[in-house]
């Protein structure tokens, strides 16, 4: 769990500086039917992907919220039904970012100080530029009426920075940062 926890660390503050914010924990979540739904859903997608693709079809992304959520994501996952409580500007769906300073804007301090962020899983596949009119990813080949449709949509292709996912298999919400503001010294 060291490792684990050190490479969360060092993710999260790659964009979120420590003499700022201090990490207090980092949890894994453990819920055997999310991650046996998440499972299938990759074995699903990698079948129909080519090698290099395949690689790429995972990736470890950032989610900031809320603490009253935290729980209902951990039981039930992330949910794109709900979106647009904060953005939509690529798609109707789940958000998350390569970045922690981006979804550190997602995150409400609670009451007490403390902020609460997911790294999580997320199966990104083919992608394609959203906007915010997306309830689904649009098709690879808009010309066909049996083409499959994209995996998810992101804000820029060639340097994607945030994903949307419309299917909640594709994400597993794999570890809960909690986090708070450091107290200035001044």
């Amino acid at each position: 769990e060291d490792k684990s926890y050190r490479t969360i660390y060092n993710l999260f503050h790659k964009t979120v500086p420590e003499t700022k914010y201090r990490i207090l924990k980092i949890l894994r979540v453990q819920n055997q039917f999310l991650w046996e739904k998440y499972k299938r859903k990759k074995e699903y997608m990698s079948k129909k992907m080519s090698g290099l693709a395949r690689l790429m079809n995972e990736r470890h992304l950032f989610h900031g919220t809320s603490q009253d959520v935290v729980d209902g994501i951990c039981k039930h996952n992330f949910d794109p039904r709900v979106c647009g409580k904060h953005a939509t500007m690529f798609g109707q769906g789940s958000y998350f970012a390569r970045k922690a300073s981006y979804s550190h804007n997602f995150s409400k301090r609670s009451p007490k100080g403390l902020h609460f962020m997911f790294l999580a899983k997320v199966l990104t596949g083919r992608y394609t530029v959203g906007n915010h009119t997306m309830r689904r990813p649009p098709p690879v080949d808009p010309s066909s009426i049996t083409s499959d449709l994209y995996d998810s949509c992101v804000d820029n292709y060639f340097e994607p920075q945030i994903f949307v996912i419309f299917n909640d298999d594709q994400s597993y919400p794999y570890f809960i940062i909690q986090y708070e503001e450091v107290s200035s010294t001044v």
